[in-house]
């Protein structure tokens, strides 16, 4: 059973959307919101005073239109009829990585393979009015991704990501759509096909709620999720003010690779991704010298933990990938979040566990 259909999990579903829809209400005060409060809920059920007091001005009164309400419910039905997967901040399948965005969407739209979330992938981005070279490098490079069996994560705009979305499918290999629009159909419309093409075997996602238009700045917020969900970002070509820079601001603030194509000095499709390679990023200049330590990575088998008891196991277990919260760890092994830090505590001592700062744990290595 998926756990958004006990009725605890989708009223803070429904909280944060109405959050989220509130006019002058950002995502960063929605965060320092649920911080205070607890929990969408309680923050949406605050006194007044107190509810402006963390905003720091007075927006409480928006809480309570009937219009918001009607929006998000017609958007949670819209997502229950096309079978949708919906995850908040505290969802232990929430992709860890957007944790560490200044601003990560509080809930996700899935359609689709969920567990490419947590796949090696590759971001690949650029500029809408290829260049007819862009849009081969794209797709070759999405293709030969795909062969080594890295998912090929893009915005399904025209140009560079259609192309490289399609190189993945064609190698037969998975692919991650993010949408600017709700997850309920494509944006463009000529990539109907293609949309319906990456639902069969790859994932739509979208932080918006179903039947939310392509607006201007949800391209930006989009960005970032791109950013969030590759291992390394690559630019195919990028005009002066592309918003795939804007995927780059994001990805080396997560600390990421970002790679960009060398392009002709006198195309203007290829002076944004030029100069990243004059500000340091790393030139992409062999798609088989790029692709060839994905495919020769393997996974390497890690030592069985040894004299743990039910409940460290369960918590050793649980720890996969990226560092995971403790409220994600408590929730995961289903003990309070003390208990959980004294296991950890003890599981760290043992040399088994490491913690990273914000009280986020992983494996040792």
């Amino acid at each position: 059973m998926d756990p958004l259909s006990r009725a605890g999990d989708l009223q803070e579903v429904r909280a944060l959307l109405r959050l989220d829809a509130m006019p002058d209400l950002g995502l960063r005060t929605i965060l320092r919101l649920v911080e205070e409060f607890g929990s969408g809920r309680r923050a949406l059920s605050a006194p007044a005073s107190v509810f402006d007091q963390v905003c720091g001005r007075r927006l409480s009164g928006g809480r309570w239109d009937p219009a918001l309400a009607d929006r998000v419910d017609a958007g949670l039905q819209e997502a229950a009829r096309f079978g949708m997967t919906v995850r908040s901040w505290r969802h232990p399948r929430y992709p860890e990585a957007f944790h560490h965005l200044a601003d990560p969407p509080p809930v996700l739209f899935l359609r689709g393979d969920e567990s490419l979330l947590s796949a090696p992938a590759v971001t690949i981005v650029g500029a809408r009015r290829v260049t007819e070279r862009g849009r081969d490098v794209a797709h070759r490079l999405g293709a030969a991704l795909a062969r080594a069996d890295v998912t090929v994560v893009s915005g399904m705009a025209l140009g560079v990501d259609g192309a490289a979305h399609r190189g993945a499918l064609a190698a037969g290999g998975k692919t991650v759509a993010v949408l600017g629009r709700g997850a309920d159909r494509a944006y463009p419309r000529s990539h109907t096909s293609l949309f319906k093409d990456i639902l069969k075997t790859g994932l739509i996602m979208s932080e918006f709620l179903p039947g939310t238009p392509a607006l201007p700045h949800h391209f930006p917020r989009r960005n970032r999720l791109l950013a969030g969900l590759g291992h390394t970002v690559v630019v195919v070509e990028a005009a002066k003010r592309s918003g795939s820079l804007i995927t780059v601001e994001h990805a080396l603030d997560l600390g990421l690779d970002v790679y960009a194509v060398p392009g002709p000095i006198e195309e203007p499709n290829c002076e944004g991704s030029n100069a990243l390679l004059g500000d340091g990023a790393l030139p992409l200049l062999s798609i088989q010298d790029f692709v060839g330590p994905f495919a020769s990575q393997g996974t390497p088998s890690e030592p069985e933990p040894l004299d743990l008891d039910e409940t460290q196991g369960r918590i050793y277990d649980g720890l996969q990938g990226q560092p995971l919260h403790v409220d994600v760890v408590a929730a995961q092994a289903g003990i309070p979040i003390p208990e959980a830090l004294a296991v950890l505590a003890a599981l760290e001592i043992l040399g088994f566990v490491e913690q990273s700062p914000g009280l986020r744990f992983r494996r040792a290595a």
